[in-house]
């Protein structure tokens, strides 16, 4: 694994106009990125639109990845509301070669404490023992809000081998640091706060901003890196700018896709998603 801090886009999922995946412009994405000097590329996750895509889509989406970006570089979210769910994709994106994986707390209904540890000990127990499995916490769009502690116990207990956090702040990231073992990377999904994060303990970042943008986040950890923290810090004069304008919304970050040429889409100025959000308006548009 690369030295902390550790960068790791978010990316989209491509959907032609008619709501079809294009996953044709799925791999130019995964390709146009493999390169990048980063830790892995999270793939198949909230900015992957992951809760609207069928199994069998998500697997094609993992497997492209796998392909095109390379197994040691690709984290396959496989978090479901179902344990089963959970279970069967992790399964099957193992058999098409993924060999790092990641999987949000089961949602949309109250998760007691040893159903979450069931849920992460199977999902352990049907990769390979040299496999990579993370938990990921996402309260404000699962519903399930674990504390640090708890968290940190089934981690521990599961056999886990880190933690993907979106949690305001970096608070929780301090307070599940400090309740891990020291080898258990913590993950935050706050991309603009990479200086903050790894104060706080965390080994890097997961950026659904940074595959239409890597430069100042790439400028950022290299700064850290070197333990110019000054450098790193001016840094955000670009990073914060563009997670204004593009973080907020995922159609901004695929019209920033199109625009590329990475992403084709009959309706050019609206880049097809499948979720129920209001098209940008003008002005949010020409900002970014």
């Amino acid at each position: 694994m690369s030295t902390r801090p550790h960068l790791l886009p978010a990316l989209a999922t491509a959907f032609a106009h008619d709501g079809t995946l294009d996953l044709a412009s799925c791999r130019r994405l995964f390709a146009h990125v493999a390169d990048l000097d980063v830790e892995a590329h999270f793939v198949a996750g909230t900015t992957g639109e992951f809760v609207a895509l069928s199994d069998d889509e998500r697997i094609a989406v993992l497997e492209a990845a796998v392909e095109e970006i390379g197994t040691a570089h690709v984290f396959a979210h496989v978090g479901a509301a179902s344990t089963h769910q959970a279970v069967t994709l992790a399964h099957r994106a193992r058999d098409v070669g993924a060999t790092r994986f990641a999987a949000v707390t089961p949602y949309y209904t109250d998760v007691p404490g040893d159903a979450l540890l069931d849920y992460y000990v199977r999902l352990r127990d049907v990769l390979d023992g040299d496999d990579e499995l993370f938990a990921y916490v996402f309260p404000a769009r699962t519903g399930v809000d674990v504390d640090p502690e708890r968290l940190a116990d089934v981690v521990v207990a599961a056999g886990l081998d880190g933690v993907k956090v979106s949690v305001p702040g970096t608070r929780y990231v301090a307070d599940l640091v400090a309740s891990l073992p020291d080898d258990v990377p913590v993950y935050s999904g706050n991309d603009a706060l990479l200086p903050e994060v790894l104060d706080a303990g965390g080994a890097g970042v997961v950026s659904g901003v940074m595959q239409v943008g890597p430069a100042p986040f790439l400028r950022q950890a290299q700064a850290l890196r070197a333990g110019d923290r000054a450098a790193a810090l001016a840094a955000r004069a670009d990073v914060d700018p563009l997670v204004a304008a593009v973080g907020p919304s995922l159609r901004a970050t695929k019209q920033r896709l199109v625009d590329a040429g990475l992403f084709r889409t009959a309706v050019v100025r609206v880049p097809a998603a499948r979720h129920p959000r209001p098209a940008p308006v003008a002005p949010a548009v020409a900002q970014v």
